[in-house]
């Protein structure tokens, strides 16, 4: 009886190690920036590796929110070794601008369709912005036949760009939803 006991323990122990080394395989660390299996309401899926292969690219991080949303976060330098940490600066500015010509452009390559632009906002709102953002509306799809509503937020962190893409069908994410995880990158990034 006593080694069905200790086999028992052992067995516990190591399910025990098992369940712990499989939590902290999730955890990533990009840049020396820990990456914890939530951020926000959100919760981290994966990890795409650009930078391999085309240095300066960096890594998408995707995270799991409702049905039907695509959340990305891009950590990249563009082979920059400078980026400054004011998100309103013009280095900042002008990857936002080329950001946002991008998505203008897949609407003209017919990936989207109907791309509007729905204005710019910062976050946070009040105070020194730490985040400058855009927000769109477009068609998607295989038949461009799914109307979306889309944010896309970049500022700075440690020499790197951070870009965070949130898009959904139209009426599942709000201005807010999109404001709250950018908020919680803000939280992340300190």
């Amino acid at each position: 009886m006593r080694w069905v006991r200790a086999g028992i323990v052992t067995v516990t122990a190591v399910l025990v190690s098992v369940a712990t080394a499989f939590a902290q395989e999730k955890l990533k660390v990009i840049y020396g920036l820990s990456i914890p299996d939530r951020v926000g309401s959100l919760v981290y899926a994966r990890t795409v590796d650009f930078e391999s292969k085309s240095p300066g690219l960096g890594y998408a991080l995707r995270f799991g929110g409702r049905p039907g949303w695509m959340v990305d976060v891009y950590l990249y330098d563009l082979g920059l070794t400078s980026i400054p940490a004011d998100a309103e600066s013009s280095v900042i500015k002008d990857q936002l601008g080329r950001a946002r010509g991008d998505v203008f452009e897949l609407g003209k390559r017919g990936t989207y369709a109907g791309v509007t632009d729905r204005g710019d906002f910062v976050v946070p709102a009040t105070g020194k912005p730490r985040f400058i953002c855009s927000s769109f509306s477009y068609r998607r799809g295989e038949r461009v036949d799914i109307d979306v509503e889309s944010y896309l937020c970049l500022s700075s962190w440690a020499n790197k760009f951070v870009k965070v893409r949130m898009t959904a069908p139209k009426g599942t994410m709000s201005r807010r939803d999109a404001t709250d995880f950018v908020e919680a990158w803000i939280e992340l990034l300190h």
